[in-house]
Protein backbone atom coordinates (compact mmCIF):
# COMPACT_ATOMS: atom_id res chain seq x y z
CA UNK A 1 0.00 0.00 0.00
CA UNK A 2 1.17 3.45 -1.05
CA UNK A 3 1.56 6.29 1.45
CA UNK A 4 -0.72 8.11 -1.16
CA UNK A 5 -3.31 5.32 -0.66
CA UNK A 6 -3.23 5.76 3.30
CA UNK A 7 -5.96 8.08 3.73
CA UNK A 8 -8.28 6.48 1.81
CA UNK A 9 -7.68 3.17 3.16
CA UNK A 10 -8.18 4.63 6.45
CA UNK A 11 -11.41 6.24 6.20
CA UNK A 12 -13.34 4.03 4.60
CA UNK A 13 -11.89 0.85 6.40
CA UNK A 14 -14.60 -1.30 7.93
CA UNK A 15 -16.14 -1.30 11.19
CA UNK A 16 -14.50 2.14 11.45
CA UNK A 17 -11.45 3.81 9.93
CA UNK A 18 -8.29 2.23 10.48
CA UNK A 19 -5.47 0.51 9.02
CA UNK A 20 -2.20 -1.83 9.73
CA UNK A 21 1.10 -0.37 8.99
CA UNK A 22 3.91 -3.24 8.56
CA UNK A 23 7.17 -2.27 8.70
CA UNK A 24 6.09 0.91 10.97
CA UNK A 25 9.32 1.72 12.34
CA UNK A 26 12.59 1.61 10.50
CA UNK A 27 14.16 -1.65 11.26
CA UNK A 28 17.28 -0.78 12.69
CA UNK A 29 15.41 1.41 15.35
CA UNK A 30 12.90 -1.66 15.69
CA UNK A 31 15.11 -3.99 16.49
CA UNK A 32 16.27 -1.27 18.93
CA UNK A 33 13.41 -1.23 21.04
CA UNK A 34 12.96 -4.71 20.95
CA UNK A 35 16.49 -5.24 22.83
CA UNK A 36 15.79 -1.98 24.98
CA UNK A 37 12.29 -3.15 26.12
CA UNK A 38 12.17 -2.54 29.49
CA UNK A 39 11.82 -5.77 31.03
CA UNK A 40 8.76 -6.30 33.98
CA UNK A 41 8.68 -4.95 37.55
CA UNK A 42 6.28 -4.43 39.98
CA UNK A 43 8.01 -1.42 41.00
CA UNK A 44 7.73 0.33 37.91
CA UNK A 45 4.80 -1.50 35.92
CA UNK A 46 0.77 -0.40 36.93
CA UNK A 47 -0.63 -3.84 36.91
CA UNK A 48 -3.96 -4.61 36.00
CA UNK A 49 -5.10 -7.69 37.12
CA UNK A 50 -8.96 -8.44 37.38
CA UNK A 51 -11.49 -10.80 34.92
CA UNK A 52 -11.68 -7.18 32.51
CA UNK A 53 -8.03 -7.07 31.92
CA UNK A 54 -4.76 -9.11 32.72
CA UNK A 55 -2.05 -6.11 31.22
CA UNK A 56 1.15 -4.02 32.83
CA UNK A 57 1.57 -0.59 32.29
CA UNK A 58 4.64 1.61 31.45
CA UNK A 59 4.12 5.42 31.37
CA UNK A 60 7.41 6.60 32.80
CA UNK A 61 8.71 7.71 29.77
CA UNK A 62 11.37 9.98 31.09
CA UNK A 63 13.42 6.85 32.81
CA UNK A 64 13.23 4.89 29.61
CA UNK A 65 15.87 3.78 27.75
CA UNK A 66 16.80 6.70 25.15
CA UNK A 67 15.98 4.99 22.35
CA UNK A 68 12.06 4.59 23.00
CA UNK A 69 12.33 8.53 24.29
CA UNK A 70 13.17 9.33 21.07
CA UNK A 71 10.24 7.69 19.31
CA UNK A 72 7.68 9.00 22.02
CA UNK A 73 9.10 12.52 20.63
CA UNK A 74 9.02 11.69 16.76
CA UNK A 75 5.08 10.24 17.62
CA UNK A 76 4.33 13.93 19.21
CA UNK A 77 6.60 15.67 16.44
CA UNK A 78 4.80 18.43 13.71
CA UNK A 79 5.64 15.97 11.35
CA UNK A 80 3.96 13.55 12.58
CA UNK A 81 1.20 15.01 13.36
CA UNK A 82 0.79 16.58 9.70
CA UNK A 83 1.09 13.52 8.50
CA UNK A 84 -1.73 11.99 11.17
CA UNK A 85 -3.94 14.84 9.88
CA UNK A 86 -3.98 13.91 6.12
CA UNK A 87 -4.47 10.42 7.28
CA UNK A 88 -6.94 10.52 9.55
CA UNK A 89 -8.97 13.79 7.32
CA UNK A 90 -8.99 15.21 11.25
CA UNK A 91 -7.64 18.96 10.81
CA UNK A 92 -6.91 19.78 14.38
CA UNK A 93 -5.23 16.77 15.32
CA UNK A 94 -2.23 17.35 17.71
CA UNK A 95 -1.30 14.07 20.18
CA UNK A 96 -1.60 13.76 23.85
CA UNK A 97 0.53 16.04 25.81
CA UNK A 98 -0.15 14.14 28.93
CA UNK A 99 0.41 10.79 27.42
CA UNK A 100 -2.61 9.12 29.41
CA UNK A 101 -3.27 5.76 29.23
CA UNK A 102 0.01 5.52 26.56
CA UNK A 103 3.32 4.48 27.23
CA UNK A 104 4.13 0.30 26.70
CA UNK A 105 1.83 -2.26 27.79
CA UNK A 106 3.09 -6.32 28.51
CA UNK A 107 0.48 -8.63 28.22
CA UNK A 108 1.65 -12.03 30.21
CA UNK A 109 0.36 -15.74 29.98
CA UNK A 110 -3.14 -15.59 30.72
CA UNK A 111 -3.59 -11.81 29.67
CA UNK A 112 -6.52 -10.23 28.08
CA UNK A 113 -8.08 -7.20 27.60
CA UNK A 114 -12.12 -7.65 27.03
CA UNK A 115 -13.88 -5.73 24.13
CA UNK A 116 -14.45 -1.84 24.98
CA UNK A 117 -14.49 1.73 23.85
CA UNK A 118 -11.85 4.22 25.22
CA UNK A 119 -12.29 7.45 27.54
CA UNK A 120 -13.91 9.93 25.15
CA UNK A 121 -13.28 13.34 27.28
CA UNK A 122 -9.74 13.45 28.20
CA UNK A 123 -9.63 13.47 32.11
CA UNK A 124 -7.01 16.09 32.04
CA UNK A 125 -6.91 18.27 28.88
CA UNK A 126 -10.99 17.92 28.17
CA UNK A 127 -10.06 17.38 24.86
CA UNK A 128 -11.72 14.33 22.86
CA UNK A 129 -10.16 11.14 22.38
CA UNK A 130 -9.39 10.76 18.39
CA UNK A 131 -6.65 7.98 17.43
CA UNK A 132 -4.68 5.36 18.40
CA UNK A 133 -1.59 4.08 17.80
CA UNK A 134 -0.38 0.34 18.80
CA UNK A 135 2.70 -0.65 17.64
CA UNK A 136 3.72 -4.51 18.25
CA UNK A 137 7.41 -5.46 19.69
CA UNK A 138 7.44 -9.00 20.14
CA UNK A 139 9.37 -11.26 18.21
CA UNK A 140 8.77 -14.87 17.30
CA UNK A 141 5.33 -14.42 18.47
CA UNK A 142 2.92 -18.22 17.72
CA UNK A 143 -0.19 -17.31 16.50
CA UNK A 144 -1.29 -20.55 18.38
CA UNK A 145 -1.04 -18.09 21.59
CA UNK A 146 -3.70 -15.74 20.70
CA UNK A 147 -3.30 -11.59 20.93
CA UNK A 148 -5.03 -10.48 17.83
CA UNK A 149 -5.98 -7.29 18.06
CA UNK A 150 -9.91 -7.21 16.81
CA UNK A 151 -12.15 -4.57 15.52
CA UNK A 152 -16.36 -5.83 16.10
CA UNK A 153 -19.20 -4.18 14.56
CA UNK A 154 -21.14 -0.48 15.87
CA UNK A 155 -23.66 -3.33 17.87
CA UNK A 156 -21.30 -5.74 18.94
CA UNK A 157 -22.31 -8.88 17.29
CA UNK A 158 -19.39 -10.00 15.08
CA UNK A 159 -15.71 -9.37 14.96
CA UNK A 160 -14.84 -7.87 11.24
CA UNK A 161 -10.91 -7.88 11.85
CA UNK A 162 -8.34 -9.68 13.85
CA UNK A 163 -4.74 -8.29 13.71
CA UNK A 164 -2.42 -10.46 14.61
CA UNK A 165 0.87 -9.65 16.59
CA UNK A 166 3.87 -9.20 14.34
CA UNK A 167 6.79 -7.25 15.14
CA UNK A 168 6.81 -3.72 14.08
CA UNK A 169 3.37 -3.94 12.50
CA UNK A 170 1.18 -1.06 14.05
CA UNK A 171 -2.59 -1.04 13.75
CA UNK A 172 -3.89 2.98 13.93
CA UNK A 173 -7.44 3.50 14.23
CA UNK A 174 -10.37 6.11 15.11
CA UNK A 175 -11.56 6.20 17.97
CA UNK A 176 -15.52 7.21 19.17
CA UNK A 177 -18.77 5.85 20.09
CA UNK A 178 -18.62 2.82 17.83
CA UNK A 179 -14.91 1.54 18.13
CA UNK A 180 -15.21 -1.66 19.50
CA UNK A 181 -11.69 -3.38 20.22
CA UNK A 182 -9.76 -5.10 22.80
CA UNK A 183 -7.54 -8.81 23.13
CA UNK A 184 -10.33 -10.90 24.33
CA UNK A 185 -8.50 -14.13 24.04
CA UNK A 186 -7.02 -15.40 26.60
CA UNK A 187 -3.09 -15.02 25.78
CA UNK A 188 -1.39 -18.59 25.45
CA UNK A 189 1.96 -17.51 26.00
CA UNK A 190 5.12 -19.54 27.96
CA UNK A 191 5.18 -18.25 31.24
CA UNK A 192 8.30 -15.05 31.11
CA UNK A 193 7.44 -14.65 27.16
CA UNK A 194 5.03 -11.22 26.85
CA UNK A 195 2.50 -9.57 24.16
CA UNK A 196 5.05 -6.13 24.22
CA UNK A 197 3.36 -2.93 22.59
CA UNK A 198 4.09 0.49 22.45
CA UNK A 199 0.69 2.86 22.85
CA UNK A 200 0.64 6.47 21.30
CA UNK A 201 -2.78 8.27 21.01
CA UNK A 202 -3.55 11.60 19.68
CA UNK A 203 -7.00 14.31 20.60
CA UNK A 204 -8.53 17.40 19.44
CA UNK A 205 -10.79 19.63 20.29
CA UNK A 206 -14.32 18.27 21.96
CA UNK A 207 -16.55 18.21 18.89
CA UNK A 208 -18.92 14.85 20.43
CA UNK A 209 -22.29 15.66 22.09
CA UNK A 210 -22.58 14.93 25.92
CA UNK A 211 -25.18 12.28 26.68
CA UNK A 212 -26.39 10.47 29.08
CA UNK A 213 -27.23 7.29 26.92
CA UNK A 214 -23.74 6.86 25.50
CA UNK A 215 -22.15 3.54 27.00
CA UNK A 216 -20.14 4.41 29.63
CA UNK A 217 -20.99 8.00 30.35
CA UNK A 218 -20.20 9.76 33.40
CA UNK A 219 -22.39 12.39 35.05
CA UNK A 220 -21.46 14.86 32.52
CA UNK A 221 -22.24 12.92 29.20
CA UNK A 222 -19.04 11.56 28.26
CA UNK A 223 -16.38 8.38 28.68
CA UNK A 224 -13.11 9.51 31.00
CA UNK A 225 -12.96 5.95 31.31
CA UNK A 226 -13.00 2.99 29.30
CA UNK A 227 -15.76 1.19 28.87
CA UNK A 228 -16.16 -3.09 28.85
CA UNK A 229 -18.47 -5.54 27.39
CA UNK A 230 -18.89 -8.94 26.34
CA UNK A 231 -19.07 -10.33 23.56
CA UNK A 232 -22.01 -12.61 22.51
CA UNK A 233 -20.19 -16.21 23.30
CA UNK A 234 -19.18 -14.69 26.68
CA UNK A 235 -20.91 -16.49 29.27
CA UNK A 236 -23.59 -14.43 31.37
CA UNK A 237 -22.06 -13.81 35.13
CA UNK A 238 -23.10 -11.39 37.55
CA UNK A 239 -20.20 -10.60 39.58
CA UNK A 240 -18.42 -9.73 36.06
CA UNK A 241 -21.55 -7.88 35.53
CA UNK A 242 -20.43 -6.08 38.64
CA UNK A 243 -16.96 -5.38 37.37
CA UNK A 244 -18.19 -4.40 34.28
CA UNK A 245 -20.41 -1.67 35.84
CA UNK A 246 -17.51 -0.38 38.31
CA UNK A 247 -14.97 0.06 35.31
CA UNK A 248 -16.45 3.00 33.35
CA UNK A 249 -16.26 5.33 36.73
CA UNK A 250 -12.82 4.12 38.27
CA UNK A 251 -9.86 1.53 38.33
CA UNK A 252 -10.60 -2.45 39.85
CA UNK A 253 -9.21 -2.85 42.58
CA UNK A 254 -8.49 -6.27 44.62
CA UNK A 255 -11.06 -5.85 46.85
CA UNK A 256 -13.85 -5.18 43.64
CA UNK A 257 -12.68 -8.83 41.80
CA UNK A 258 -12.53 -10.39 45.61
CA UNK A 259 -15.99 -9.14 46.89
CA UNK A 260 -17.78 -9.87 42.99
CA UNK A 261 -15.46 -12.98 41.73
CA UNK A 262 -14.54 -14.56 44.41
CA UNK A 263 -11.13 -16.82 44.27
CA UNK A 264 -11.13 -15.56 40.85
CA UNK A 265 -7.41 -15.74 39.70
CA UNK A 266 -5.88 -15.12 35.95
CA UNK A 267 -6.32 -18.47 35.01
CA UNK A 268 -9.93 -18.40 35.09
CA UNK A 269 -12.10 -18.45 31.89
CA UNK A 270 -15.28 -18.18 33.26
CA UNK A 271 -15.77 -15.20 31.62
CA UNK A 272 -15.29 -16.66 28.49
CA UNK A 273 -11.98 -14.76 27.25
CA UNK A 274 -10.52 -17.98 25.75
CA UNK A 275 -13.30 -18.12 22.79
Amino acid sequence: MSDDSLPAAFQQASPFPHVVIENFLAPAVAERLHHQFPAYSPNTWWEYRNPIEVKYANDNIPNMPGSFQQVFGALASPAMVACLRRLTGIPDLNYDEYLHGAGLHLHPQNGRLMMHLDYEKHPFSGQERRLNIILHLSKGWDPAWNGDTELWNSDMTKCEVSSPVAFNRAILFRTNDISWHGVPKLIRCPEGTFRQTLAFYYVSPLTSEASRQKEGANQDGYRTKACFVRRPQDPADAGLNALLAIRPHRRLTEEDVQHHCPGWSPTAAHDGSTG
